[in-house]
């Protein structure tokens, strides 16, 4: 059964330090473009993980609300807070189509997976900050050895993992960067990962790493081997990228799930 997108207006309520608000209400300032169609499903059993663009088209198979919500708003798991069990648990099918006559960009398609889950799921977030552990990326003492490049009009934000460990992030700022590697991260990055770079410009960023590496608590760069393998995430980092991720703690969004529904047909 397919289920096709409405769309209506959205309002936001303040509430004390909290904001309450329907999931994509934030982000529409990137404009005001939306999925004009969408298919939702249950995913059938055993169905992989999966989120890709084809032409125009999001589409995504065995997805959560929870890894949609990490797609749309750049967080970690532990930066989602509330709702039902089956946010978590529950993969869905997408097939959203925004029928633009180009190719919507990165930050438009998490703004429009924001909306659709408003829209199809009546998600209603309240965001706060809170401190919690973070990695954050810093600058070391050598100077950074990601290639630096121009500002292209042509050019778009992208990145891929080709597994089991090859990060590739074009035409990126240290932000984007740190939002792949959340996205991307290998078990071990287990918090948040925040910019504390400090760095300012667009980028070509590529790393090697191999995952199930040790933890930051028990990382001692001393330690690591050498092998025809790369090394794991700590170390990668700061051998290619001359930067270094420290585990501490920093205020960050939080996102508090007060109210969501199963997608429902028309």
């Amino acid at each position: 059964m397919q289920f096709i997108t409405p769309i209506r207006s959205l309002a936001c309520t303040l509430l004390g330090s909290i904001l309450l608000l329907p999931a994509a209400l934030g982000q529409q300032q990137l404009g005001q473009q939306k999925f004009q169609v969408a298919t939702i499903k249950p995913s059938p059993p055993d169905t992989p993980k999966h989120t890709q663009i084809r032409g125009n088209t999001f589409a995504t198979s065995g997805t959560t609300v929870e890894d949609l919500l990490k797609f749309a708003y750049n967080v970690h798991v532990s930066q989602i807070l509330g709702g039902p069990p089956w946010v978590r648990t529950e993969p869905f099918d997408i097939l959203a189509d925004p029928e633009m006559d180009r190719r919507p960009t990165l930050p438009e398609l998490k703004a429009m997976t924001g909306e659709l889950l408003a829209e199809r799921f009546h998600l209603v977030l309240a965001r706060e900050k809170r401190e919690l552990p973070v990695f954050a990326l810093r600058k070391t003492n050598a100077p950074p050895k990601m290639k630096i490049i121009t500002a292209d009009p042509t050019a778009i934000l992208s990145g891929a993992l080709l597994p089991p460990g090859n990060l590739y992030v074009h035409h990126a700022t240290v932000s984007d960067f740190v939002n792949y590697l959340g996205r991307y991260a290998p078990p071990e990055l287990n918090r948040p990962i925040v910019d504390q770079t400090g760095i300012s410009g667009l980028f070509e960023f590529e790393l090697h790493f191999t995952p199930e590496g040790p933890t930051a608590e028990d990382h001692d760069a001393s330690s690591v081997s050498a092998t025809t393998a790369p090394p794991e995430i700590f170390t990668a980092i700061q051998d290619q990228l001359g930067l270094k991720l420290v585990a501490t703690k920093a205020d960050v969004e939080v996102l508090n799930i007060t109210s969501i529904t199963p997608p429902t047909p028309n």
